[in-house]
């Protein structure tokens, strides 16, 4: 069985929602070292689950991380919300991180820092070896409109509605290496390409190189950073549970020697432009009949191919659940959206994005 670990990526808002530069004091309050930690902007902070095996064992993980990091936002007076973009203006949106590796990133890119810090899901799943990790991401592709579709979760900025789902991914296009990995043959051309990216100043260090899914820098893992960060523990771990057993089918088509799928990377570009603008549509709630994955779209074709292996790890019945919910209830950003309409006003906005992201009676 893979294992899986989660980093998620989180913002500190005042009640008026302007952005809230308290992460060293949060991350001290927390005191929980290297799993509550600074972002790159001052009003950020990331939580990293411990690797996990089983998707009980992740939710256990990530709600414990989330209560501790909330209770000290609460006390550093800022609210601790689960959303990909800043959703109204107001605050140091440029105050970037005072730690060294950040500040200087900062310096280099200067663009991508100014328009605000952005938020992420990021799954790390475990690879045995490198080569086997370039073949999986050579055939991972095809699947991230997919992956981005489940999660969007930014579709404010300004106080206004974008018109899109993941005003995240659109902000992060300015960034010169987000985008899709290639279809690499070999860990040398891997390391190869990464290396040219940093030389020609496109990132500033290997762990710069923000492909949508890419080898880690740090772990031996292949690490997914297409998605937006969730807007609850329950979307998080379905996330997680389609990802690990996306991987586990794709390790098999690599031993299994089936050929990578010929995708054209403008016709993946498109595809992940429609899903961050939430024109993916969540249809399916269970494993997906042949006719039914040919027709019903990109998230049904991607259920029908992982369906065995949700089944193999016992995480299926967690996983359709939580792909019911988002059916029945909507993604992030059609709930953000429901909250902003019913809201009113900033402050009650806020208050419904906390309480989403760690419902407040558990921090009192």
């Amino acid at each position: 069985m893979l294992t899986m670990g989660v980093e998620e990526e989180f913002l500190l808002l005042a009640d008026d929602g302007s952005v809230t530069p308290a992460a060293p004091r949060v991350v001290r309050l927390a005191g929980l070292a290297e799993r509550v930690k600074p972002e790159c902007m001052a009003y950020q902070v990331e939580t990293a689950t411990t690797v996990c095996t089983r998707l009980d064992e992740l939710r256990r993980d990530l709600a414990g991380l989330r209560l501790r990091a909330a209770d000290a936002a609460d006390r550093a007076g800022a609210r601790l919300v689960a959303v990909g973009a800043a959703p109204i203006a107001g605050g140091p949106l440029g105050a970037s991180s005072e730690e060294g590796r950040y500040r200087e990133l900062a310096r280099r890119f200067p663009g991508p820092i100014s328009s605000g810090g952005t938020c992420a899901c990021r799954v790390h799943i475990g690879m045995p070896d490198r080569e086997l990790a370039v073949a999986v991401l050579a055939r991972i592709r095809p699947w991230l409109p997919a992956l981005l579709a489940l999660t969007v979760n930014s579709p404010l900025a300004d106080a206004l509605d974008t018109g899109w789902a993941s005003f995240r991914y659109h902000t992060q296009l300015r960034w010169p290496t987000f985008r899709p990995p290639g279809t690499w043959a070999t860990v040398e051309r891997y390391d190869r390409i990464v290396r040219s990216l940093v030389g020609s100043g496109a990132a500033m260090d290997p762990a710069g190189v923000y492909f949508l899914a890419r080898l880690s820098a740090r772990h031996p893992t292949i690490e997914i950073r297409v998605g937006d960060t969730c807007l609850d523990v329950d979307d998080t771990v379905c996330y997680a549970g389609v990802v690990r057993a996306l991987v586990a089918s794709l390790v098999d088509d690599v031993r299994g020697k089936v050929r990578v799928m010929p995708v054209p990377p403008a016709l993946v570009d498109a595809q992940l432009l429609t899903a961050a603008h939430g024109q993916v549509r969540i249809r399916q709630s269970g494993p997906a009949e042949p006719a039914e994955a040919a027709t019903g779209g990109a998230v049904a074709r991607l259920l029908a191919k992982i369906a065995p292996y949700l089944a193999a790890t016992y995480a299926a019945e967690e996983v359709y659940a939580g792909l019911d919910r988002l059916r029945r209830d909507g993604t992030g950003a059609e709930r953000q959206r429901r909250m902003w309409t019913w809201s009113g006003e900033p402050k009650e906005f806020v208050r419904s994005l906390a309480e989403a992201t760690v419902p407040l009676a558990a921090i009192r």
